[in-house]
């Protein structure tokens, strides 16, 4: 039922957090809207859901003003005149919510309803809360799930490029472990297609999306990725403004403020975006350690299968690596740091990180097979390693760089790390016998990570490393000295190494 209509004004503001209609307070108090609400805003017969603010000083009666993501998101422009409605759920898609927070299995349909209200915004942070909620509480259903990920995929754009285009993903939760941006380079440069799209941190110090950020420009439209993966077999993009499967970026909103992420979703997220993606041949990473993000063998085991059996159902090959992580992958956390420890392996220098490496070449060597590259994993290993020494992974690197905006030529030395540093050193002697990776990323997060790309730890010492009293274990960077001064102390409270 439409109550109003009201001109579009612009206003010079970015939420950055969702699509905002500013109403006028008085106005909106007459028709019982409060700034809780959604409402739909009715223009040439066709519905666009947004939240509400409220204003008197910069709305008048009559008018609503148009945030920066309104008018980047919905064809509406300003001067337009609408009509403004409560907004009306599909009663479909709270049934099916209320049946999943009772254990209940729902139907295809009832999928179907949640998905497009997702889509549409219709749906409050609250109640897909719950419904995201309902992943911690429940097992999960496999045909279920699958559906889900199919659906959520459709809700955006679809990619599709000829032969074998392959992708890595890691589910996260170990501490530096960048190896995506080993892997893309190396593998494009064998001829395996490799159109790799990612996120920033939800939960860790730095994730792909800050560390492609560090190097060359990584919002890319449609067109560009197309572009890129025609002329250079890859590209590093991240899902921003991509519109790949948008339904899960709501999920991924709610779930991030407590930094948990259930199974399920994670999942179908991943999924999701892969086979929007065009994506038929994926490996998964699921690290697995005692302060991982998963830290059980049967877990692990669990999720893979609901990889393979999604993988299975999109016609998507899919393969999972179960890795060990008691310990972060490489020396550095933290942006700046991570790609460090990149470009240094793609330079093969004399300071970079082994474990990294290796990794980076064992998972290589995993998707070659998986590709039909190779047909045993000893041979792909041993391709991988020289794609890595003769130089052609990081030439195809720079291509990368350079067709992304970045500087071609940058070097591991040059990048420039926060300015206040503190080292951690030991106090005794011994060995290393533990290092606790989630305390690593708070004090990565207290020093200013994800969001100061400079900051973060660089690790001295690994496990089993044997140590001297007074020897350094690790450095702090960051910008603030505040900050600096935060993560000293909070290093005090307890240690992030064991040593024995």
């Amino acid at each position: 039922m439409e109550i109003f209509s009201a001109k579009i004004i612009p206003l010079n503001v970015a939420n950055g957090d969702g699509i905002i209609a500013i109403l006028n307070a008085e106005q909106a108090s007459q028709y019982g809207i409060t700034q809780h609400d959604k409402i739909s805003l009715i223009r040439k017969g066709e519905e666009y859901v947004v939240d509400v603010a409220l204003s008197s000083e910069y709305v008048e009666p009559g008018t609503i003003g148009a945030t920066t993501e309104l008018l980047e998101n919905y064809p509406i422009m300003p001067g337009d005149n609408v009509l403004v409605s409560f907004m009306r759920n599909n009663p479909l898609s709270l049934q099916a919510i209320r049946k999943k927070l009772l254990g209940e299995k729902i139907t295809t349909e009832e999928i179907d309803a949640i998905v497009e209200d997702i889509q549409n915004n219709k749906l409050s942070d609250l109640i897909l809360a719950y419904y995201t909620a309902t992943s911690f509480f429940y097992k999960t259903d496999p045909e279920e799930l699958a559906y889900t990920t199919k659906a959520t995929a459709y809700t955006g754009d679809m990619y599709r490029f000829p032969g074998i285009v392959a992708s890595k993903y890691c589910i996260g939760g170990v501490s530096g472990n960048e190896t995506t941006m080993i892997l893309v380079p190396l593998l494009a440069s064998l001829g395996i297609v490799m159109p790799k799209t990612f996120s920033k941190s939800i939960t860790s110090p730095a994730a792909t999306g800050e560390c492609v950020e560090v190097l060359m420009r990584s919002e890319l439209k449609k067109s560009e990725i197309i572009r890129l993966v025609e002329k250079y077999g890859c590209c590093l993009a991240r899902n921003g403004n991509l519109n790949l499967a948008p339904a899960n970026d709501r999920i991924i909103k709610v779930s991030a403020p407590l930094g948990m992420e259930p199974y399920a979703r994670m999942i179908s997220s991943i999924m999701a975006k892969n086979y929007a993606m065009g994506i038929n041949h994926c490996l998964i990473d699921i690290p697995i350690g005692p302060t991982a993000k998963v830290n059980k063998q049967e877990d692990a085991e669990r999720i893979a299968q609901h990889f393979k059996n999604i993988g299975t159902s999109l016609g998507i090959k899919t393969e999972v690596a179960i890795t060990k992580a008691e310990q972060p992958i490489g020396n550095g956390i933290g942006a700046v740091l991570q790609v460090r420890e990149v470009l240094r392996v793609l330079q093969q220098h004399e300071l970079r990180a082994s474990d990294l490496e290796e990794k980076a070449l064992d998972l290589a060597a995993q998707l070659l097979v998986l590709c039909g590259k190779n047909e045993k994993y000893e041979e792909a290993y041993r391709l991988a390693k020289e794609t890595l020494q003769n130089g052609d992974a990081r030439k195809k690197m720079q291509e990368i760089i350079s067709a992304q905006e970045g500087n071609p030529d940058v070097d591991s030395e040059g990048l420039v790390l926060g300015s206040q540093t503190f080292d951690i050193v030991s106090e005794r002697d011994g060995k290393v016998e533990a290092i606790d990776m989630k305390y690593l990323n708070m004090l990565a997060k207290t020093l200013g990570a994800p969001g100061d790309a400079s900051a973060g730890i660089f690790l001295h010492k690994k496990l089993h490393d044997n140590v001297q009293k007074g020897e350094k274990l690790f450095s702090f960077y960051a910008s603030s000295e505040n900050k600096l001064q935060m993560a000293k102390e909070l290093a005090e409270e307890k240690s992030a190494y064991t040593i024995v």
